[in-house]
């Protein structure tokens, strides 16, 4: 049932909001959109003591205290922003932020290291003007919901004609379809921008799009992303959600097996929202498929096309490629072209490229061979698009392994995993290697007992919860560099902190092969003291990864019924790091083994 509006003030929601009280779910809600211009234009109004629009929140089904944010997600995000002293605003004619002195659990927040005031030189607004703006009342509606469905459909219903939302996020809204969420999900991947399905608000900047342009302190920076880099879409289509319309027309294309026939009105249809309903055929589509497969297929194929790039001709874009003269103008039609030719080449027919030097010579302008529209391309002209890019690559394509075909897949989530660890830090641990970063280079019997610890504590994190541990990943940029320098190793891959050095340099430190030295770790593990339990689990899932000629091992740790002890001690994640529970901890995690 719904609850009548009511007041709650900035200064009451911000707690929430540091509290991680205010929830969004990915699974309907979008990013971080709004530009600066208009936070500002809403914190102006708030100061003037205009009204601005009702928040919707939801109660969350498993935890009344906490809720899910159904509608005004840009806004609350802009106000807790000024709080923090993201940007400022105009008032008096003159720049003027925030001033945190005047609210002691902002203050508070700073002296965690949460955010950053700002300066004590800069421009602040009055303490009056600061306390009228943390008393200010905004409309909040709170509705009980009984399940996750109703909150589904109330936030489908509120956005499916928001005049804020692009055609893509209207018909993504609310839609938790199977077609819909591996859209989501792919898109989210092929982005790195991956999370789980419901984060805190404050962990949203961390998974939205910000432009070199627009500054808004977001850390995904669409130049970054392969869509921009490569000049598959400019940034603006990349934050009007045009990289999910396009990884919808590449799910439809293959679920449904032929090329499809891209156009608003065709895409409405699919995601139930046009005038004629086919979103069971594509679920039938997906089905017959199978989800998973279909989810694995296509990231292979990205991460083939996007490892051809950035490894063998990281000094060129697919838009210079097939369309030289393509200007400011993005090339999706003939990037479609050529995903689905590598798709049919590849998952079809069971192909590898072994040529990529003839591969891009003979994509060359591209465009001008194909056929293409700016609002509908037909199917048959898609399947003579298709057909043709497959002739002129395929002579540089041979019969391939099962275990090549895998190897892409495992690169692009080996990626998503380095990005999700910003996010989620206590599921993750990164050791460089086994070896001392010291002259003489010797076996480190501490490092290798540091990841025993970890592997517990990681098992530790609770019931039915996953961890990752990598070694051959560097998680400081000092040790990188040492690395490059003793090992001799240039162009090491970096991804945020993280430097990919791999497990080869230290194989030949132990003067083996690659095969023996992962063999090596694998029978360390395999003779320690952990949970024999625990040990079958991880050394079946061990699994060698490599990423722009680096290869790391990824070590998945699954929780038992029970918390996990090595030897006498128990070891849980503090964040980032790993350490010996004591006393009422002990207890703290037998509970999250009890909450099932």
């Amino acid at each position: 049932m719904g609850i009548a509006p009511r007041g709650v003030s900035i200064m009451e929601l911000y707690r929430w909001y540091r509290e991680n009280k205010l929830l969004v779910n990915r699974r309907y809600q979008r990013k971080l959109v709004w530009t600066l211009y208009e936070k500002k234009a809403l914190i102006n109004s708030i100061l003037l003591g205009y009204p601005i629009p009702l928040i919707l929140l939801a109660k969350h089904v498993k935890d009344s205290n906490v809720y899910e944010i159904i509608d005004g997600t840009q806004r609350l995000n802009a106000i807790f922003e000024f709080i923090e002293n993201q940007f400022s605003v105009i008032w008096d004619n003159e720049e003027a932020y925030f001033n945190i002195e005047e609210f002691p659990f902002a203050k508070i927040q700073t002296e965690k290291g949460l955010f950053t005031p700002a300066a004590k030189s800069k421009n602040f607004l009055s303490p009056e003007l600061i306390s009228k703006f943390l008393e200010y009342q905004i409309p909040v509606s709170i509705y009980d919901a009984s399940s996750e469905e109703e909150i589904n459909e109330i936030f489908r219903r509120i956005n499916a004609f928001g005049k804020h939302l692009s055609p893509q996020e209207v018909r993504q809204a609310g839609v938790t379809t199977k077609f819909a969420e591996i859209v989501r999900e792919l898109s989210s991947e092929f982005r790195g921008d991956v999370s789980n399905d419901i984060l805190p608000l404050t962990k949203m900047p961390e998974i939205s799009i910000d432009s070199k342009r627009l500054g808004l302190g977001y850390d995904v920076l669409a130049e970054n992303t392969f869509w921009c880099q490569q000049g598959i879409l400019n940034v603006q289509q990349l934050r009007d959600s045009l990289d999910e319309q396009l990884v919808a027309d590449i799910v439809l294309s293959v679920a449904l097996n032929n090329p499809f026939p891209a156009s608003k009105e065709e895409f409405d249809k699919y995601y139930g929202k046009g005038e004629v309903d086919k979103s069971k055929d594509i679920e039938v589509a997906i089905n017959r498929y199978g989800y998973e497969n279909l989810k694995n297929d296509l990231k292979t194929v990205f991460s083939i096309i996007k490892d051809m790039m950035e490894t063998y001709f990281p000094d060129m874009s697919l838009k210079n490629i097939l369309n030289p003269t393509a200007g400011a103008n993005p090339v999706k039609e003939p990037f479609y072209t050529l995903f689905m030719a590598f798709y049919e080449l590849i998952i079809k027919e069971g192909k590898e490229p072994f040529n990529y030097e003839k591969i891009i010579n003979a994509v060359t302008n591209l465009s001008s061979k194909i056929k293409s529209a700016s609002h509908y391309v037909r199917s048959i002209d898609r399947r003579k698009n298709i057909d043709l890019c497959k002739g002129l690559i395929s002579p540089y394509f041979k019969d391939s392994s099962t275990m090549g075909v895998r190897s892409g897949a495992l690169a692009l989530d080996f990626e998503n995993h380095l990005h999700r660890a910003k996010v989620e830090s206590s599921s993750y641990e990164f050791k460089q290697g086994l070896y001392s970063l010291e002259e003489p280079r010797k076996f480190n019997k501490k490092a290798l007992e540091k990841i025993l610890q970890n592997i517990a504590a990681l098992a530790n994190i609770g019931v039915s919860k996953v961890g990752y541990l990598f070694i051959g990943v560097s998680d400081k940029e000092e040790d990188t560099q040492k690395i490059e320098t003793l090992d001799n190793l240039s162009s090491v891959p970096r991804i945020f902190e993280f430097g990919v050095v791999g497990l080869e340099r230290e194989a030949k430190l132990k003067e083996v092969s690659l095969d023996e030295y992962i063999s090596y770790i694998i029978q360390k593990i395999k003779e320690s003291a952990l949970p024999e339990s625990l040990k079958r689990q991880v050394i079946s899932d061990a699994t060698p990864i490599t990423y722009h000629g680096y290869t790391v091992l990824m070590i998945i740790v699954k929780s038992l019924e029970n918390p996990v002890w090595y030897g006498e001690k128990l070891y849980i994640r503090d964040g980032a790091s790993c350490r010996e529970a004591k006393g009422k901890e002990i207890e703290g995690v037998y509970a999250l083994f009890t909450q099932k």
